[in-house]
């Protein structure tokens, strides 16, 4: 059935020819920035949760490095802003522990969703607009969980527009509005 174009290969050529071109430094490197970012995450504390940097460990992951950014992706909105409330933490962890990576700042996405570290960057207006329309969202969907069929602002919630949060999420997003004195 096989002509002399399709050939059967050795499954060790196949590897040898797929691990041919990677470098040893480069996965190291990768290794490395795992390591740093779990480091970093298990080190977050808050006096209300011991266990806000576990979970944000468990809810996050670095994805690309380019230019100074590193890309951060987290699998419900509410991680991310958390992860954005600690972005100072990190950054400074990061430039004790990762110099070399040389990252400046961070990006945040949702998992599931594209995005790159290369777009346009948005404007502080526009930035603070995503982050208040992300904790109105927020908001509404802990309202649904709670029981509530309306929004805080008294906008009705439409039905799976969000899955509600894990527990543990929304006991960090309560302590940190009690930190906050909302």
């Amino acid at each position: 059935m096989f002509d002399d174009e399709h050939e059967i290969k050795d499954i060790t050529s196949v590897l040898g020819e797929a691990f041919d071109g990677l470098n040893v430094q480069d996965v190291q490197r990768t290794v490395d920035a795992f390591a740093v970012w779990r480091k970093i995450m298990l080190s977050i504390r808050s006096s209300t949760n011991p266990n806000e940097g576990a979970n944000l460990a468990a809810h996050s992951r670095i994805i690309d490095l380019k230019n100074g950014v590193l890309l951060v992706e987290a699998d419900h909105p509410g991680w991310i802003e958390l992860l954005q409330l600690r972005k100072n933490y990190i950054l400074r962890g990061l430039s004790m522990y990762a110099k070399n990576m040389g990252v400046q700042t961070l990006a945040f996405r949702l998992a599931g969703k594209r995005g790159n570290v290369t777009g346009k960057p948005f404007s502080a207006e526009e930035a603070r607009g995503l982050a208040e329309s992300r904790v109105r969202r927020e908001e509404e969907v802990l309202a649904r969980a709670a029981g509530g069929r309306a929004s805080p602002g008294g906008a009705s919630v439409s039905e799976g527009q969000a899955a509600p949060p894990a527990p543990e999420l929304e006991a960090a997003l309560s302590a940190l509005r009690r930190d906050m004195g909302a």
